[in-house]
């Protein structure tokens, strides 16, 4: 009968020998120093700093690997960022979900995401049939090189600046209000959750923020989140005002440029996601220059209930739903 414990609690070693006997290659990420990964098992969900991951066994063989992280550095929101099975284990999957956000719902979780790969049918089976999550979202992942973006050394790109802890909230207005109403739900955020990360030094993840700005209105008009976890490979999320898209290729450009003062060599993959109002305009951007899709992806989500106070400005409401890229990897025998 298969058990499941936390990863900091199994040999490290050999539960890296294991999964390559098996087929898996565990990123070196996915391990941190135990003193840093054991604080941050004991504390509550709000503090967490790291990720944490949940692992299924049976005797010394490994059925399976859960990840769950705070997601964009919310307090009550997470998304399961990875999720390794062996062949024909979807019912393992299923106990991993279920242990892992339960043990989260104890300590206040209240909404999970993850982002499945649109052809993997039987992930998208297990979270929707098996674990009740719904469909919320597409997002689609297409990859640029340093060659596919030119500019000139001597070009300025006004308005465009490093992101700063002021810009906080009018980056989070900016952000909620280009997302369809209907989405808002999922996918608003507060001004917290654009700040830096807490303990961010000992995060696996690096992370670089830029706007857009116009200081003389005090407005921002576009935000650029740029993260790897390995100084090759670079991912953008980002949000643009409607119609200020037109300065999108700058905002590449300045991007590129920013890149190229850390690494010789770079990829990046940028994130277009449908619940933004204008994300189309992006996506036609995108396929017009033939930059490659590498990922098309639906992201599932799955909130649990929260009861409105009486006086609410919500008055007439009882319950509201509260607040990589896909990474998974099911092995095959070839």
């Amino acid at each position: 009968m298969a058990k499941i414990k936390k990863l900091i609690f199994c040999d490290t070693k050999k539960l890296k020998n294991v999964l390559k006997d098996s087929g898996f290659e565990l990123e070196e990420f996915s391990f941190f120093s135990f003193f840093f990964a054991l604080i941050n098992s004991f504390l509550p969900i709000k503090w967490k700093f790291l990720s944490e991951s949940f692992v299924a066994f049976d005797k010394n063989k490994v059925l399976g690997i859960i990840t769950l992280e705070r997601d964009n550095k919310s307090r009550k929101k997470f998304k399961i960022s990875r999720l390794y099975l062996e062949q024909n284990s979807l019912d393992v999957g299923k106990m991993l979900i279920d242990y892992s956000t339960a043990r989260y719902n104890a300590q206040g979780a209240l909404s999970y995401q993850v982002t499945v790969e649109e052809n993997r049918q039987d992930l998208v089976s297990l979270f929707v049939d098996g674990c009740d999550f719904r469909k919320s979202a597409n997002e689609y992942l297409y990859k640029i090189t340093n060659e596919d973006v030119k500019y000139e050394i001597q070009e300025h790109f006004e308005g465009f600046k490093p992101y700063k802890n002021e810009n906080a909230y009018d980056v989070a207005r900016l952000f909620n209000t280009n997302i369809n109403s209907y989405q808002k739900i999922s996918f608003s955020r507060n001004a917290r959750q654009f700040n830096p990360e807490f303990a961010r030094g000992l995060a696996q993840k690096i992370s670089y923020s830029y706007v857009l700005e116009d200081e003389s209105e005090n407005k921002v008009y576009g935000y650029f989140c740029v993260s790897t976890y390995n100084n090759i490979d670079y991912v953008l999320d980002f949000v643009f005002e409607p119609t200020f898209e037109i300065y999108f290729s700058d905002a590449l450009k300045y991007i590129a440029l920013n890149l190229n003062k850390r690494v010789k060599k770079w990829n990046l993959y940028v994130k277009i996601k449908s619940f933004f109002i204008n994300y189309n305009y992006f996506k036609q951007y995108i396929e017009d220059k033939n930059f490659n899709c590498v990922v098309s992806s639906c992201i599932l989500t799955k909130d649990y209930l929260k009861t409105v106070k009486e006086k609410h400005l919500i008055n007439n409401a009882k319950i509201i739903f509260n607040d990589a890229t896909p990474a998974f990897k099911v092995k095959t025998d070839s």
